[in-house]
């Protein structure tokens, strides 16, 4: 399943690069639960941020979590699927460059 390839992916990243991520991250409030993609803490903000992925041909983004991480002062993002299924180096050192605090 590509999620599986996706997940591998972000791990072997995760092991090049020396960045934490945690998969999957389960968020939940008094109306919902939902299981995130990812959560790098040290990324996004002060809290840390959900990474969801989007997939083709729709690229839906799940409100629940835009929710949730706007309650919790937590960045988000939605990442495209297709863009994920091999590592690139250059690809994860860009967007986490993207996503460091300031």
């Amino acid at each position: 399943m590509m999620s599986k390839i996706i997940k591998e992916t972000w791990q072997e990243a995760s092991s090049k690069l020396s960045f934490e991520i945690i998969m999957p991250y389960k968020i939940e409030s008094n109306d919902f639960e939902v299981e995130v993609f990812g959560f790098l803490p040290n990324y996004g903000s002060e809290n840390g941020m959900l990474v969801e992925i989007m997939y083709p041909p729709y690229f839906e983004m799940d409100r629940n979590i835009i929710q949730w991480a706007k309650g919790n002062d937590c960045f988000y993002a939605f990442i495209n699927a297709d863009e994920y299924l091999k590592y690139d180096k250059n690809k994860f050192m860009e967007i986490l460059e993207d996503w460091k605090i300031e």
